[in-house]
């Protein structure tokens, strides 16, 4: 009983600290960038670091912000950083995608840089983002 007790009391630490248990819909991993291009970056610029269903809307269903003196970084995504109803844990697939801006703004703009995976399973771990491509 005092088992079951604590596991039940661990699962909901973790939930309430936005942790994650083992059967989490999320996505991991880390972004780095590409060498050739990190002169055309300053430490303050802005990192989103977010998933997106493959094909559909392109709001993200979570979402991370932070700059590119973190980089590289390793990331966990899931239903914590929702910006909307529409969660990790609802999808099955979706793209992870990293961009730099320099204007702070989400929405992309010609000189951005940006990274993505292909199309992944929500759960899964150990993905490898790098920045290493100019927006046009």
């Amino acid at each position: 009983m005092y088992r079951l007790l604590s596991a039940l009391m661990f699962t909901a630490l973790l939930a309430a600290c936005g942790g994650n248990t083992a059967s989490d819909t999320g996505v991991s991993g880390t972004v780095s960038i590409d060498p050739q291009l990190t002169e055309r970056v300053s430490a303050d610029d802005t990192v989103f670091i977010f998933a997106r269903l493959p094909e559909g809307p392109p709001m993200p269903l979570a979402i991370l912000r932070l700059q590119v003196s973190d980089l590289p970084y390793e990331f966990q995504l899931d239903d914590s950083q929702a910006m909307t109803d529409m969660t990790l844990s609802s999808a099955d697939r979706v793209v992870v995608v990293a961009r730099v801006s320099r204007t702070g703004q989400a929405m992309p703009s010609p000189g951005d840089l940006e990274g993505q995976s292909g199309t992944v399973s929500t759960g899964s771990q150990g993905l490898e983002i790098v920045i290493d491509r100019v927006i046009r």
